[in-house]
């Protein structure tokens, strides 16, 4: 019994520890007319089946010349992972989603009321354990709102995180060119070796 508890209590924890807030830029354009950079939070988690849950925290829609209209908390579960290099994809369209009232109780969240039967959007995206990037277009009546969060550069990150990943192998060569160690971890690279300057993966390494 004890041990089909902690089956379960662990399998559980396995579900929760996936999601994971990430903090970035949200760009907001109506009609062409985009707003300045705002700080914006997304909860990402992945669901028991594999899938993925988006969460928008506090989306507000702040447009210039006009007051700013609090909408609420935007949830997006259901989206299939497609596996790229370094990253995952993702992507629906025409999906109803739901609208909550956000965090802050003094507010008038107007999603709730403005999208009670459902908010028409369509999403894309790409996600890592470091970064998240999306777009979401959202249907307001006959208006479409265009939301963009975060950048699109996960191929610089990709290609950083591998330069500085510690188990890739690389050669390494001494200050006169000679070959030291080949193909060994980038962790590893000066163990064993005398004092001295070292090129490992094309960058000088001093080895006290």
């Amino acid at each position: 019994m004890k041990k089909t508890l902690l089956s379960i209590c662990m399998a559980l924890c396995a579900v929760f520890a996936t999601a994971k807030d990430y903090t970035d830029n949200l760009v907001v354009t109506v009609d062409g007319i985009s707003t300045p950079s705002m700080q914006a939070t997304v909860t990402a988690e992945k669901q028991a089946d594999g899938k993925l849950t988006v969460l928008l925290k506090n989306f507000t829609l702040s447009m210039p010349g006009a007051d700013p209209i609090p909408i609420g908390h935007i949830n997006v579960p259901d989206l299939e992972l497609t596996a790229a290099d370094g990253y995952d994809t993702f992507a629906m369209e025409n999906k109803s989603v739901t609208v909550t009232a956000g965090d802050d109780p003094t507010l008038a969240w107007a999603g709730p009321i403005l999208f009670a039967g459902g908010l028409n959007i369509n999403i894309s995206g790409k996600i890592s354990d470091e970064k998240l990037y999306c777009t979401l277009d959202l249907t307001f009546g006959t208006q479409v709102i265009y939301v963009t969060f975060g950048t699109d550069d996960f191929t610089a990150s990709v290609l950083s995180a591998k330069a500085d990943d510690p188990n890739k192998l690389v050669d390494v060569y001494t200050i006169l060119g000679t070959l030291a160690k080949k193909q060994v971890k980038k962790s590893q690279a000066l163990e064993g070796l005398q004092r001295g300057i070292y090129i490992v993966d094309g960058k000088k390494i001093i080895k006290k």
